[in-house]
Parts: C-alpha cells; structure tokens; sequence
C-alpha cells in the first residue's frame, strides 16, 4: 500500500472514532466511561468482518454474529455504567496497554519490511536497461493500448474451460493482426504490465531486491513512472489512465488525466469489507448485491464508456486502460443480464465455473467488438494505433494460483489475447510475441526509435516468498499458430 492511499481511511478511522467517543461521553456524562462503550463499539464494528470470515457460516450465521456482537456491546455498556468512579483509572490504563501491544504487532511486521525496503533504496538507484528512446519522427495518429485482464489466447481458454472463443475472426476481420500464440513475460498482473509498460525485463529486481522476497512493491514502482508514458508524453502525447478497483493500475503520477469511477481505493474497499457494514445491508436488504461486485461492473462499465467517449476528444493521446473482464467475479451473463454472488456461488459449487467464464467472456467480446467500431468509425487517416491484450490468462483452480509444472498449466496462465491494429504499417508480429515488445514494435516502426526486440521469454517463480527468484519456462510453453 503507497502512503497516498493511507491518509484518507486513516482520517475517516480518527474522525469516527473521536466522534463515537464524544457521543459516548456525552451519553455517561464522563469520558472515561464513555470510552469502555465507545471503544466495544469500534471493536464490533470494525473487526466483525475480520473474525466472521473465519467462521463456518452454515454454523454460525451473519446474524448470529451480529446478536452476539451486539450482546457484547451491551454488556460492556452496563459495565461502563456500573464500574466504581475509582476503578475506571485501573480498567482504562489496561485497556489502553491491551491497545498498544496491538499497535506492537503490527509493527512487528512493518518496521522490518520498510527498514528492507529503505535501506535497498538507500544502495543506489536501480540497475535498468540501457534503453536511450529518442525519437525520430511521430504519427499523427491517437494510441490506445487496452489490457483486458485474465483473458487468455484461445488454446488457454479452452484448455481451461473448453470453451472456443468467437472473437478473433471479428477482431482480424476489422483490419487486426492476432497473433494466436501470445504470451505474458510473467503470471502475474503487476509483473506483467511492469514488463509491458518499461519495454524491459524485471532482472533488475533480481539484483535489487534479490531471490528471497515476498514484496510486490518494487515491480508495482515500475508502473508508476512507466517509460512509455514518459516518451509518448515526450513526444506531443497527453496520457489518459483509465484505472479500476485494482491498487497498481488504479492511478498513475505521470498521466495528464486520471479517469476512475468513484473515489475508493482498493485499500478502502478491503477496510470497508472488514466492518459490519457489509454484512447489515445484507441484513437490511439494501443491497443488490454484494458490494464489491457492484462496484466490479460498475467500474468495468465506466471505463468502457470512458474509451468510447475520448474517441472524439482532440488532439494526440495515448489511452490506457486496464479493465477487469473476463475476470471475475463472474457479474454478468451474455445478454448482459446481473449475475449475483449467490448465482456464482451456486455454479461454482455444482462444477459449473466455465460457464460462468464463457458468459462473461461473450458479454466481454461483445463490449470489444463495440469498442473497435467506435474506434475505428472515422477516416482511415485518423484511425488509432490500438493493441488489445491480456496480461496474464485464467487462473488454473478456481482463484487460486496453482501450478504444477506442466505445459498445460504454464500454457494456460502464460498464453493471453494479442491483437494489434495498425494503420499504415507491414508487418508480422513473431508467433510467440510476448509482452515486453509490444511497444519496442510500435515505438520502433511509428517512432523511428532504435528498439530491436528482445528475447520472447516467460518467467515464472517457485512460490510468493521467493518472487524475484525467476525460472525461464518458455519452452514449456505450447505455441499455437507457429508455423511448425
């Protein structure tokens, strides 16, 4: 979590928690009894996300949480009321030191994380390629470059659900080159994108951060000062990020303009889901369904909108948006109709998971298909460079990470959507194009750059404690659409 993302929960969580205490106070005429309730109020309210996702639910219901929590709460409201004046010293220093040891944990944990990551960059700037981008001419033509996350080439997809995907036909028939093998440098979204939007491999990383590390941020940083940004604003471009729930990609320092639906960020979202917020609108029946699927369509919706709607606005710009479809969780079925949590769950629950993919990958496909009409309704001399893709495919069990090792499994998360639209330009994308050269290509052939590719390689890593630990499995890796 980037500290810009703290300071709002942080002020919400003091401004509500002074506000509770005065009520309390004011209630018992006496602060100090005021803060016993105050504080059992906190406590059942923020925390009851926290220990309910522990509890067997077919046991213990959402409302049975709640009386219990609520019982606990009036009791300690009593005790407040009753506690002798001279034993409420005792009970608030107690109380206050059970609070501390608390704070202690937790920075158990912290502190050495950021003394690591301070003294890494306290060593010297990063070792990174030595790319010198200069360009030599510039198109006048607007740049989009759409990852749509979790969608995977079609070998993946009906490896995974045995699905056969309808899309590619339409997409080469509106003047895309697709390129049937495509695969991500790596198998996961942060390390993927950090790959695609610096032109470079995360080697670096290994040497910076080393082997044994469970800490994404590093490869997360390289998202937020990306060097095509920097060169296509270089060159005349105004950069528009289009961001969604997902932390890394939800905003970005260098772009002009900043477009996301809503203000919460991932962070809020996870605060929000720990309180008992989530489980007294259930209760109450206001709301449709759960939130953060709510706000998973929403988001998905917004940005589509968004990239139909800049389509018109002047001058040159490089568009990027990161949208979280076919991904799931699985909110809509073909004809766009809701699908609810408990309708997945369902599915879910009588092996019926691809399903669930192959209505929102159609409802996703038929979102593309509008958005490349739109794109491209203009004169032929205005027409966009577009690159639509994946950045990683389907997860192997359920949402679960799992990889055994096999070329199937490899085949599956690697293998992801790749097509390029470009105008006025002859030329063939390798069958095993991977992430790390979709702009070496753009920027080379449109910019005059001097950006040869480089190596079309896969990188995966044998467990999340060890993330910079890469091992090349590429040649694990089916290849469909080669020529042998």
């Amino acid at each position: 979590v980037l500290p810009a993302d703290v300071w709002a929960p942080l002020a919400v969580a003091l401004g509500a928690g002074a506000l509770t205490l005065t009520i309390c106070a004011l209630l018992y005429r006496d602060a100090r009894r005021g803060a016993l309730t105050a504080s059992a109020l906190i406590v059942a309210f923020a925390f009851f996300g926290h220990l309910g996702a522990g509890l067997d639910e077919d046991v213990v219901t959402e409302p049975m949480q709640l009386v219990v929590w609520v019982g606990i709460v009036a009791a300690v409201a009593v005790v407040a009321w009753r506690v002798r004046t001279s034993r409420l010293g005792s009970v608030t220093a107690a109380l206050n030191a059970f609070g501390l040891v608390l704070v202690l944990i937790s920075l158990v944990t912290i502190v050495p994380a950021e003394l690591t990551r301070v003294a890494r960059g306290s060593q010297g700037e990063p070792i990174s390629p030595d790319v010198v981008i200069e360009a030599t001419r510039a198109p006048e033509r607007d740049i989009y470059f759409l990852v749509f996350d979790r969608y995977g080439s079609d070998w993946s997809i009906e490896q995974r659900f045995g699905i056969e995907n309808d899309l590619y036909p339409d997409l080469e028939a509106a003047g895309f080159t697709v390129v049937p093998g495509a695969r991500a440098n790596y198998r996961a979204t942060d390390f993927s994108l950090a790959s695609m939007l610096n032109m470079a491999l995360l080697d670096d990383l290994t040497e910076t951060v080393g082997p044994v590390s469970d800490d994404r941020t590093p490869a997360r940083e390289k998202l937020g000062q990306h060097e095509v940004g920097r060169f296509l604003r270089a060159n005349g471009y105004r950069y528009y990020h289009l961001g969604a729930w997902y932390g890394p990609t939800r905003s970005n320092p260098i772009a002009d303009e900043v477009l996301v639906w809503g203000r919460t960020t991932e962070l809020e979202q996870v605060l929000r889901d720990a309180t008992a917020l989530p489980a007294l609108e259930r209760l109450l029946g206001t709301a449709e369904d759960d939130d953060f699927r709510n706000r998973h369509r929403e988001e998905a919706l917004f940005e589509l909108r968004q990239l139909a709607r800049l389509a018109d606005t002047p001058g040159r710009k490089f568009v990027f948006a990161h949208v979280l479809l076919p991904h799931p969780p699985y909110g809509w079925d073909a004809d766009g109709n809701i699908v609810t949590k408990a309708q997945e769950q369902a599915a879910v629950a009588e092996g019926r998971e691809g399903e669930l993919y192959a209505e929102q990958l159609a409802f996703t496909n038929e979102r593309i298909r509008e958005l490349v009409a739109q794109l491209l309704d203009r004169p032929s001399e205005d027409q966009p460079i577009i690159v639509i893709t994946g950045d990683e495919g389907p997860m192997v069990c359920g949402h679960v990470d799992c990889i055994d090792g096999s070329p199937e499994t490899y085949g599956i998360r690697f293998g992801t959507l790749r097509a390029y639209y470009l105008p006025e330009l002859d030329v063939e994308p390798p069958p095993d194009d991977s992430g790390v050269n979709i702009f070496r290509l753009l920027f080379r052939e449109y910019f005059g750059a001097d950006l040869p590719d480089l190596p079309n390689r896969s990188y995966d890593w044998p467990d999340n404690d060890h993330l910079y630990d890469f091992r090349d499995v590429t040649d694990q890796l089916p290849l469909p659409g080669a020529d042998d």
